[in-house]
């Protein structure tokens, strides 16, 4: 085979190869030469009921000695640790969260300027992360009568909240291409593909309780608490041709 032949089958194979990768990838074009484009935004929302709870409880204890502060925390914590375990939890369903202990000085009027007495502060956080989501109400009523004199958070959550994202992208993906169906038809035209999209946010949303809900628990008892449900929120940018 001589050279000229050579270039000559090149050639065509570069054609053929150049045909065939534009096939399905043609895009409508208007008389400047622009692609025709219908824009839209999808947004969705998608709820389920919650199957985690997180709840953040806090013993706090106040003495003139740090060292008493120190004492009556660890004492009232290990009692909060025992009437959860007591409870059925796990040790992997229980953790401390954060510890502090630092000092103030309180002011009296009746006493001379410059005169007060320092009280020493310790907090100690458990947080108890558990699937045993009816049973809030008497998990934080046990650990209050135990010694917990705070609410921090209660958070209903899910486990794995990646199937509920999909779900939401999918609907908000099917709502820009409904609307961009609308659009091309009010204009007597039809959507052929789509061109390009674009996810814009997906958030995820614990049902959160109020803190001043979650302060109001720890003084009564027993405790009702209906947990919400948790919602994922998704949004996209599509462009489609028409």
């Amino acid at each position: 085979m001589d050279k000229y032949k050579l270039v000559i089958i090149v050639t065509i194979v570069l054609i053929v190869l150049f045909v065939v990768s534009g096939c399905g990838t043609q895009v409508n074009t208007g008389a400047n030469g622009e692609p025709r484009l219908i824009q839209t935004y999808g947004e969705a929302e998608v709820a389920a009921e919650p199957d985690l709870v997180r709840i953040g409880l806090a013993i706090e204890t106040r003495s003139s000695s740090a060292e008493q502060a120190v004492e009556e925390n660890a004492r009232l914590a290990n009692a909060v640790l025992e009437a959860l375990k007591g409870f059925g939890l796990t040790e992997d369903e229980i953790q401390t969260g954060t510890y502090q202990l630092y000092s103030y000085r309180e002011w009296y009027d009746e006493r001379p300027a410059g005169e007060g007495s320092i009280t020493y502060q310790a907090v100690n956080e458990v947080i108890v992360h558990t699937n045993r989501v009816e049973e809030v109400g008497e998990m934080i009523d046990l650990a209050v009568r135990a010694g917990a004199n705070n609410i921090n958070f209660i958070n209903f959550e899910l486990e794995n909240p990646q199937e509920l994202q999909l779900q939401a992208l999918q609907a908000a993906t099917n709502q820009a291409e409904m609307k961009a169906d609308a659009i091309a038809e009010s204009a007597g035209e039809k959507i052929s593909g789509l061109y390009r999209i674009r996810e814009e946010r997906t958030d995820y949303m614990p049902y959160m309780v109020r803190q001043e809900m979650a302060e109001d628990m720890a003084m009564e008892a027993p405790t009702p608490i209906a947990p919400g449900e948790v919602t994922v929120k998704a949004a996209v940018t599509a462009e489609f041709d028409f």
